[in-house]
């Protein structure tokens, strides 16, 4: 707490310096979004498979209390939209922004959840809560709280909002999220094999493109050595946005992007989103606090994103977009079947294990969206919403007031700027005087659930006291005891449990219970070969004489960080009929696909090629050169 001398001094101090702005800028936004004429879309699935999501969408949620100096320090330094001067980067309002930027990032994603919800097939858009986290190793990162992102997801969102660190510059041009202006800051990613020339980044907004980019290339490569080993544990990717605020240093590469704006869809680049401090609907904030059947939010933007983000549903192939997730998902049941399932094996047991292992996977997924069900209530209609829509209200009230007077140019208004960054961005008072002042405002207080949290975390606590904390001050409902039915086959059976742990142990056990043998003719330890490699790498699928043979994938790497992945038909070691290729090299940016037919390991026949910065194009090869324009009608794709 401040002592009321300390609050008085503070106040003397930011007055001054709003004193001197007071005329300088309306906080001002656009009133349109780069998504906001998006035509509506509806999904469509072809999908093979239930167990998938649709969307899995992730936001820094919570920050763990070794974290916050860590945090704190990278949000000053890495401020998007300027450059704070040092002397303002320790400011006791720029950790208070710096903490709203995660309690608001946690308000609006339930906005964007809400639309995808009921626009997209039941349980298939879940929720990622994310705690941020801090090691002298990896520095800051980030890891989800739930197990959310275990089950097999067509696309990924990253979403949050931004505030720009500096209070003295709220009024001016810088982004802001705040009473009717918000900037939301988001990355859609998926597999690699969706877009391999990016990894399978497909959108990201501007200033987290090089991170993004750090971060889908650095996932593609662990799974792929992941796969050469079969050691390891699965990679998990931080937030897009922490990883950008842990990588001030790394060196700034020359990307495939394309614009935003226009029609480039068929370009293999990603979309980069600017950013954007957008305005929202002063008619839908006036009273929100007491009607938000219309959130402002969704009108500015969200509706917008949405359908974008289901443009990108309906361009991927959800089976391609979800293969070696559900592989991986496969794993936990029975790493045999994973193995099967690679190399597309046929057979009865094959089918019978793939069918119980899936259903389960989809029970795991509408247990899951369940959770993610109460966390929506738990934070936006439940009293953390109500709290955080007063809180709205009342900043835009105020931002409205002081515009008004900006243009009469009546320095008075400066009192209620500053009045506006004490109280919202929490800073505290002790004594009669310093309470009375703030009651004044009670209204835009930051949200007092927010500080109890905070307060309740010990130093030495670990992450899993951290999560239980979270979870019991925001979203109680999802340690409720839920109930899910599982479909196998002309089967029906529920699933009760409390917490995701034991409802994990239950399905593994009816797994175990229920599985037949496996009979089919595949392995992980035949030998695949690619003619530009000295050395062989490893197969999963058919073998013949310890080499490749029939169906399965396959990957090779050098020591140069240089590698191939080859899904499809092969014979004597080598690709061999139909297939798809990623190939990647260290010194080039991105990859390049071709997925098509191949003999002895090279394109060979009608291929299509994929790489960065072009158009997907259909061409004709002999022994691994291009020798002209291919025949779409010629071209035998790859089944997933």
């Amino acid at each position: 707490m401040d002592s009321p001398f300390h609050f008085k001094t503070w106040i003397v101090l930011l007055l001054a310096t709003v004193l001197i702005s007071a005329c300088a800028g309306t906080a001002r936004g656009t009133k349109t979004s780069v998504y906001q004429h998006e035509k509506n879309v509806s999904v469509e699935d072809f999908s093979l498979s239930k167990a998938d999501a649709m969307v899995i969408i992730r936001y820094p949620a919570i920050i763990h209390a070794d974290a916050e100096q860590s945090y704190f320090h990278a949000f000053s330094i890495n401020a998007i939209g300027g450059e704070v001067p040092p002397a303002n980067r320790t400011k006791k309002a720029t950790t208070r922004i710096a903490k709203s930027v995660i309690a608001k990032s946690s308000y609006y994603v339930m906005t964007l959840y809400r639309e995808l919800q009921k626009e997209l097939p039941p349980n298939t858009v879940l929720l990622s809560p994310h705690i941020i986290m801090w090691d002298r190793e990896k520095g800051l990162y980030s890891r989800p709280i739930l197990a959310t992102e275990q089950i097999p997801s067509v696309v990924t969102i990253d979403f949050n909002v931004y505030s720009y660190p500096d209070t003295d510059e709220m009024m001016d041009s810088p982004p802001v999220t705040f009473g009717d202006l918000v900037t939301p800051l988001f990355v859609v990613h998926s597999n690699r094999w969706t877009r391999p020339p990016t990894n399978g980044l497909w959108l990201s907004s501007d200033p987290l493109v090089q991170s993004a980019w750090t971060q889908s290339a650095l996932q593609a490569r662990s799974e792929v050595e992941r796969k050469v080993d079969q050691a390891g544990p699965n990679y998990q990717r931080p937030l897009d946005f922490i990883a950008f605020l842990n990588s001030r240093s790394r060196t700034r590469q020359a990307l495939p992007v394309k614009s935003a704006r226009g029609d480039h869809s068929d370009i293999n680049a990603v979309e980069d989103y600017p950013v954007e401090k957008i305005m929202m609907d002063g008619t839908l904030l006036e009273n929100l606090a007491e009607d938000w059947t219309q959130d402002p939010f969704a009108e500015s933007f969200v509706k917008g994103a949405a359908n974008r983000v289901k443009q990108t549903l309906n361009s991927v192939n959800h089976d391609r977009a979800t293969f070696f997730a559900r592989q991986i998902a496969l794993a936990r049941f029975d790493p045999e079947l994973a193995i099967a399932f690679l190399a597309q094996s046929g057979g009865e047991s094959v089918r019978a294990r793939l069918q119980l292992a899936e259903a389960l996977i989809e029970a795991e997924r509408k247990f899951l969206a369940s959770q993610s069900a109460g966390l929506y209530e738990g934070t936006y209609a439940g009293d953390y919403g109500m709290q955080m829509r007063q809180m709205i209200e009342g900043e835009y009230k105020l931002l409205e007031k002081r515009r008004v007077q900006a243009r009469k140019q009546n320095v008075t208004t400066a009192v209620a700027a500053l009045a506006l960054v004490t109280s919202v961005y929490g800073a505290t008072a002790t004594g009669a005087a310093g309470a009375a002042f703030l009651q004044n405002f009670a209204g835009v207080f930051m949200l007092g659930s927010l500080w109890a949290m905070s307060s309740t975390f010990k130093t030495q606590a670990d992450s899993a006291e951290m999560s239980e904390h979270f979870l019991t001050l925001i979203a109680p409902a999802l340690e409720r005891q839920m109930s899910v039915q599982m479909e196998w086959l002309e089967s029906k059976e529920k699933i009760t449990a409390i917490g995701f742990a034991e409802f994990r142990n239950k399905t593994l056990s009816l797994y175990q219970a229920r599985v037949r043998s496996l009979q089919a003719d595949v392995t992980d330890r035949c030998v695949f070969k690619q003619p530009s490699f000295s050395k062989p790498g490893r197969w999963y699928g058919g073998c013949r004489g310890g080499a490749a043979s029939d169906r399965g994938y396959g990957v090779v790497e050098d020591p140069s960080g240089n590698y191939v992945e080859y899904l499809g038909a092969a014979k004597d070691g080598m690709a061999s009929g139909t297939g798809a290729m990623i190939v990647r090299k260290a010194n080039r940016v991105g990859a390049v696909y071709y997925e098509g037919t191949f003999r002895k390991g090279l394109p060979d026949g009608t291929v299509k090629v994929e790489e960065p910065s072009q158009k997907s194009r259909v061409r004709e090869f002999r022994a691994g050169v291009d020798v002209g324009k291919g025949s779409v009608s010629k071209l035998h794709s790859l089944t997933f």
